[in-house]
């Protein structure tokens, strides 16, 4: 018998879900810390991942758009996962591609959600839990590693943050706010013309300067909210950081400010006090931040959440779930940090 088991976890979902599920891997780490933990995700994941050497053994690198798209992709893929001849492997992906590839694992314990296509090809699967956080919906799979485990149990933070690779960044917090305008879904974006107005007023009110992330093409919008009379004071650094190094700036951040988006969830990984926008979307579908000091601000409207993701553009054409956020509204929250 083998000292040494493996386990393999595929998340090939979006940015925030990646991020998401380092929490999972710490916990299985904490389980079972002298076996291997490889982690199968995008190419823009491995760069989470890199942040995470003491827990993340090894990863697979699946780039599903490139090298592995098509038939002939999944069956590259498949052959590799049966190369490291691992012991459990679970899939936080549901769709059909994800579970062709399960299928053809050989791995003898798989498990996933009992909503995946094909759910028939796991050995093990697992309701989808709706109404709690993604976090806890993905602590379902620890029973394979311990029995009776205590779902009502909160899962909060742990020892894991100290893996990120230069802890000498982790001094004292900067003076800047981060703010992230961006988001894949068009109705996600809190409008460009209330950013403004809000860093207007951020950098009127006190002596923090404003660093603005994204990805490249996110670069163009937060150009465009930046106020000239204060340009001296924003540093729009979207498209120039990798994931890992962007967990390092939001570490040291004062707080950030974002929409319903992957920059939440990356700084709930490192605590950064996080004030998350919610339009089309709701909370209560299970991504709200998890950093200790984090507010949701929100409008009650009957017609939202109307996506579970968000769209291109507003069923109703008014986009009142975002336009009714005011810049005040959550100027009075970012001055509770201040305070």
């Amino acid at each position: 018998m083998r000292e040494q088991r493996s386990h393999i976890i595929i998340q090939t979902g979006f940015i925030g879900d990646i991020a998401l599920t380092m929490f999972l891997l710490e916990e299985i780490k904490s389980l079972q810390p002298t076996d291997r933990i490889i982690f199968v995700t995008t190419p823009v994941g491995s760069e989470i991942a890199r942040a995470y050497p003491n827990i993340i053994d090894e990863v697979i690198i699946y780039d599903k758009r490139g090298k592995h798209s098509g038939w002939k992709g999944i069956q590259l893929m498949i052959q590799t996962i049966r190369e490291y001849s691992a012991d459990t492997l679970i899939s936080l992906h549901q769709s059909f591609r994800t579970s062709l590839i399960v299928a053809g694992s050989r791995v003898p314990v798989r498990a996933g959600y009992k909503s995946s296509a094909l759910s028939f090809v796991y050995t093990s699967r697992h309701h989808y839990t709706k109404g709690i956080h993604e976090v806890e919906r993905q602590r379902t799979f620890l029973s394979l590693y311990k029995n009776n485990v205590n779902l009502a149990e909160q899962s909060h933070r742990r020892t894991f943050l100290s893996a990120l690779t230069h802890p000498e960044l982790f001094a004292e917090q900067s003076s800047y706010i981060m703010i992230a305008p961006g988001s894949i879904w068009n109705t996600k974006k809190w409008p460009q013309h209330h950013f403004k107005t809000l860093l207007s007023s951020l950098l009127e009110q006190q002596t923090h300067s404003i660093m603005l992330i994204g990805s490249e093409s996110d670069r163009s919008l937060c150009e465009s909210i930046i106020p000239d009379a204060f340009r001296d004071r924003i540093h729009n650094a979207a498209g120039t950081m990798s994931l890992d190094g962007t967990l390092h700036a939001m570490k040291n951040a004062a707080f950030l400010i974002a929409n319903d988006s992957a920059p939440i969830h990356l700084a709930s990984l490192v605590n950064c006090p996080t004030i998350a926008i919610f339009g089309p979307t709701h909370p209560a579908f299970g991504f709200a931040p998890m950093a200790d000091d984090s507010y949701i601000i929100q409008k009650n409207m009957e017609c939202r959440p109307c996506s579970i993701h968000g769209q291109s553009s507003c069923p109703l054409g008014n986009h009142a779930c975002m336009e009714d956020i005011h810049p005040n509204d959550v100027m009075q929250v970012a001055l509770k940090y201040f305070n």
